[in-house]
């Protein structure tokens, strides 16, 4: 075990802070095979049908302009370092594609775009009456946080990325920092929950945006204390379940049985793609109401002005982040398109525009992720446009 713990810390270690050119991942650590234990969340018994045409759906492409250059999202995604594509509208398969080896039957892992999936638990959890209200206090739940810098933080601001607590995830190359310094620690052996209990205040609750994976960890901390089960079991249970969704899928959990939260979902595209549809359809799946669409609309509109397009991080207006605003773990599109992204560490996306009833989701291996995010965006909304 001990030897196994040093192994996957060592490897962690050097696959995020080697300095590699864009276009290929350092050694050969794959991005979307687990380092870490897992529990499997077993599939619906009634998958939710994804259709397609008999001549299999076609490659749509799209120009688009961005920082003054003309794209096709087809080089687009090559210079991205796609491994899985998928365009859906409504339940059609518009297009699918998969590039280095990977198929439609590969796991991909989450990484952040499961902070998207760990609040719709939370929705859940607060519609079943085991979370009172967003307005609530972590510690309400999560008594064991009250010596951190969580104590007295609302559930609403750690849902924003607004908790106030020190954590610095402005790079995924420094092993010393965010959630490289997170995973690092969690796999040489150290709970999540003894790292979110040494959280540090660094400014008051719900003045500021800033990203920390360990709020979105903190989230799943207090699923799991109402329920009195892991993060994993009820995502199962109440989600992956009830979506439809068709293939087994692996979550990441620490040495202790914690269940990450802020990443490690590792599952197909296409299955990706229904969570996605699950948003799109406002939280309704064959009839039945999965997540409340109340809690639908709620995490992805925000009214803070520190929560808008353009606001987020002020002392970097050039910063690719900065296209988006921020609700419930989800990256809020600006303009009035309505749109919205789960989005995750080299460049994995779930983007949803409800007012073009399309889902897109891409998988990567994009050591230039966060660069790409802002152009993700109007790439995504140009094949929208084009689907139409």
């Amino acid at each position: 075990m001990l030897k196994r713990i040093a192994v996957n810390a060592i490897t962690m270690t050097l696959a995020l802070a080697w300095n590699a050119p864009a276009h290929a991942l350092p050694l050969p650590l794959l991005p979307h095979i687990p380092f870490y234990e897992t529990d499997t969340m077993s599939p619906s018994s009634h998958p939710e049908p994804l259709l397609r045409d008999s001549d299999g759906g076609t490659h749509l492409d799209a120009t688009y302009v961005f920082n003054g250059q003309t794209h096709t999202v087809g080089e687009f995604l090559d210079r991205s370092s796609t491994r899985g594509f998928l365009v859906l509208r409504d339940n059609r398969i518009l297009d699918e594609r998969y590039f280095g080896g990977y198929s439609a039957d590969s796991r991909f892992n989450s990484w952040s775009v499961g902070k998207s999936i760990t609040a719709a638990a939370v929705g859940i959890a607060i519609s079943e009456g085991r979370i009172a209200s967003v307005e609530d206090p972590v510690t309400e739940y999560v008594p064991e946080l009250a010596t951190s810098g969580y104590d007295g933080v609302r559930i609403r601001d750690v849902l924003h990325m607004a908790s106030g607590i020190a954590y610095d995830e402005s790079t995924n190359t420094d092993p010393t920092k965010g959630s490289t310094n997170t995973m690092i620690r969690m796999v040489a052996g150290i709970s999540l929950p003894d790292q979110s209990r040494a959280m540090a205040r660094e400014r008051p609750a719900g003045t500021q945006w800033n990203y920390a994976s360990m709020d979105s960890f903190v989230l799943g901390w207090i699923v799991s204390k109402v329920t009195g089960a892991p993060l994993s079991s009820y995502v199962r249970d109440r989600i992956w379940g009830p979506a439809g969704m068709a293939s087994d899928a692996l979550v990441g959990h620490d040495y202790a049985g914690n269940t990450v939260g802020f990443c490690c979902y590792h599952a197909t595209v296409r299955d990706f793609a229904r969570f996605g549809l699950l948003y799109l359809h406002g939280g309704e799946v064959g009839g039945r109401q999965v997540v409340p669409r109340e809690w639908i609309d709620e995490s992805t509109h925000s009214a803070e002005p520190y929560l808008q397009p353009h606001q987020l991080i002020p002392a970097r207006p050039n910063a690719s982040e900065n296209a988006f605003g921020y609700g419930y773990q989800w990256w809020l599109g600006d303009g009035d398109r309505g749109d919205y992204a789960a989005v995750g560490f080299l460049g994995q996306f779930i983007y949803v525009s409800p007012k073009d009833g399309i889902v897109i989701v891409k998988t990567s291996e994009d050591l230039n992720s966060t660069d790409h995010m802002a152009e993700a965006l109007q790439a995504f909304r140009a094949l929208a446009d084009a689907a139409r």
